[in-house]
């Protein structure tokens, strides 16, 4: 039996095509049977696209660059709509409003890579004026200082934490699931806490902290069998098989 160079499925010695993937087949050695895909080889020449020789700064740009047609057209189509259909600006302002605070978030992400600090910093701050704008679009309620900016403020804490911590650990594997799952429950105290607190004036603990217990305790049989394949790389040894 051969075995198809593109998708590896066996296939029969006189086969013109691969029977899985529907390849054309080539026979180059009548001998050894080996076989190549006329159709692989011309993918392969085409894996190198211009998009692919590029950097990694210039493929942000082309990302944040495209991102910004796509947003900016869409707030200008939103507000030509609600200016047609109410001849004022009324529900269009929320889209627009969500539409460039995200625009202005992945130029700094595009331009401010490897300035974590500076990047969230300036996404917090944007993220906050949108929840203050958003606020004041709904007749002021309040919600936005006392609840959203609390709970932005907590999730950029946890996140910028996190993806700190990733960027310390020098092997990855299960333990960055374990930091996730740790991250992950810390954000839901802090949920929990604040809508208790901004909902009854009292601050209050529920399914929060069992998520919480729950996270952490997963997070700890993660971690231990982590650092345990890192001494006892046999699997077989690992589980006592």
């Amino acid at each position: 039996m051969i075995k198809c160079p593109y998708c590896g499925v066996e296939l029969e010695e006189n086969a013109n095509f691969c029977s899985l993937c529907g390849e054309p087949l080539v026979e180059i050695n009548k001998d050894n049977l080996a076989f190549i895909s006329s159709r692989t080889t011309q993918r392969r020449e085409k894996i190198m696209t211009d998009y692919q020789k590029l950097t990694g700064a210039q493929k942000r740009k082309i990302f944040w660059k495209i991102s910004a047609m796509i947003l900016l057209s869409a707030a200008i189509i939103t507000l030509i709509i609600d200016l047609t259909a109410n001849q004022s600006i009324t529900w269009s302002k929320y889209p627009v409003t969500v539409s460039l605070v995200l625009l202005l978030n992945i130029i700094t992400a595009t331009f401010w890579y490897k300035r974590t600090i500076l990047w969230f910093s300036f996404s917090f701050l944007s993220t906050s004026a949108m929840l203050i704008l958003l606020d004041i679009y709904a007749e002021g309620t309040g919600w936005g200082m006392k609840l959203g900016i609390p709970l932005l403020l907590a999730a950029y804490v946890i996140v910028f934490m996190l993806i700190n911590r990733i960027k310390a650990a020098r092997e990855k594997g299960l333990n960055i699931i374990a930091y996730s799952l740790t991250a992950s429950g810390l954000l839901s105290l802090c949920i929990d806490g604040i809508i208790s607190l901004y909902a009854r004036d009292s601050l209050s603990f529920g399914w929060g902290l069992i998520v919480l217990v729950s996270a952490i305790t997963i997070s700890f049989l993660l971690l231990y069998i982590h650092y345990r394949l890192k001494k006892v790389t046999d699997l077989k040894r690992f589980f006592h098989l």
